[in-house]
């Protein structure tokens, strides 16, 4: 099946781990913002993804952390020589716990947009096809696309599970109801789910998956020479950014620096966010 949008899987696992390069590798707000920004334009822009669950799942995920590390860092970051911006006995809002804050939630916020672009936008065998193209072990390839197939898999056996609870009586629309339900219907699923990989996995071997050639791909997915060329660009662009910033060539703003744009002056020199 050809995919409308024409991005061969493994172009999209190359821009996702250069995402996940930059983010992690420039310290700067900036990075983890912008691929936060890139992120939500191409959500917005496929045809594969839908925008209210990717919307939902960087709120669901991200939220809580936002509120961690505010509260974390934000009323009850360490040290004496910082910059109080409001207190109230032993808590105290400080620019540099603010940065701190910043850095870290931007950094979670941007992983997790980028990772559930990928995972909306593809399905186990676009997996397997993008580790297999990029010449990646057979053995890893099929452990990552077996992680994938375990998603919809779940989600389908945790709705027949409850269909079936309700089919005998249970009120499975109350939440207090469905907690009740759930431990004993994951115990079931996982088991049944281990099961079913192990017997994926007997049947591959049996047929020399891993001692023949590479297996054909699973999807017909283009992959023109403009792509190759767009994998080893943002591959050598991703590592060359980074390059530079750890060798002082590209000096970004950090957190502290985009506070004192707001008049907030930092005390001490620890509020880059590293």
């Amino acid at each position: 099946m050809l995919r409308p949008n024409g991005l061969h899987p493994a172009t999209e696992l190359v821009l996702l781990l250069c995402g996940l390069l930059v983010v992690f590798g420039i310290p700067s707000p900036l990075v983890p913002a912008a691929v936060l920004l890139c992120a939500a334009a191409c959500a917005v822009l496929s045809s594969a993804v839908s925008l209210r669950r990717w919307l939902l799942t960087v709120a669901v995920l991200a939220g809580p952390m936002l509120i961690m590390v505010g509260l974390i860092q934000g009323l009850f970051y360490p040290g004496q020589e910082v910059t109080v911006l409001w207190s109230a006995g032993p808590a105290a809002v400080t620019a540099e716990g603010l940065t701190v804050a910043l850095q870290l939630w931007l950094r979670v916020a941007a992983v997790i947009a980028v990772c559930a672009l990928f995972g909306f936008s593809s399905d186990s065998a676009r997996v397997f096809d993008a580790m297999t193209r990029l010449r990646l072990p057979l053995s890893i390839a099929y452990v990552c696309s077996a992680a994938m197939s375990l998603i919809p898999l779940l989600r389908h056996r945790t709705a027949d599970a409850l269909a079936s609870r309700s089919a005998r009586g249970w009120d499975v629309t109350r939440l207090c109801v469905r907690l009740r339900l759930l431990p004993g219907i994951l115990g079931g699923l996982f088991t049944s789910v281990l099961v079913q990989l192990d017997q994926r996995h007997d049947t591959l071997t049996q047929r020399g998956f891993g001692r023949c050639p590479r297996p054909a791909p699973l999807q017909d997915h283009h992959d023109a020479g403009a792509q190759q060329l767009l994998r080893w660009a943002a591959a050598a662009l991703s590592v060359g950014l980074v390059a530079a910033s750890v060798t002082g060539v590209l000096v970004l703003p950090g957190a502290g620096d985009l506070l004192g744009l707001l008049g907030i002056e930092l005390r001490t020199g620890g509020g880059s966010g590293e």
